[in-house]
């Protein structure tokens, strides 16, 4: 059962957070939440290059989020590659809504602070 619930969970976004970014009731796989046809993913390393290299757009930089932020266009939608201190970070959205990855985004940052 603990095992279930660890492999559910995301260190830096909960279920009722991403519902609300999100505007409904979503599903939960780790850090990918789910609403329709809508997915927002979460993903963390150490490599902001590699992150960055998923652009398809030219990356727009991101003031006041994490150490280092920019926001482009990726394969799957819109996304925001961030770095705290010595971790990078990835908030992908498969909606054309900037907004909202980038509201996620300053979540993540501040909880890896």
């Amino acid at each position: 059962m603990i095992l279930v619930a660890l492999l559910l969970s995301c260190p830096w976004l909960n279920q009722a957070t991403a519902a609300g970014v999100l505007g409904g009731t979503v599903t939960q796989a780790g850090c990918t939440f789910t609403r329709g046809s809508v997915e927002l993913r979460i993903e963390a390393a150490k490599d902001f290059e590699s992150y960055a290299a998923t652009c398809r757009s030219e990356p727009v930089p991101l003031k006041a989020i994490g150490s280092e932020a920019l926001a482009c266009r990726g394969e799957a939608g819109e996304q925001v590659v961030g770095r705290v201190r010595d971790r990078a970070f990835l908030v992908r959205i498969t909606a054309n809504d900037r907004e909202k990855v980038r509201k996620v985004a300053e979540m993540v940052a501040g909880s890896m602070f």
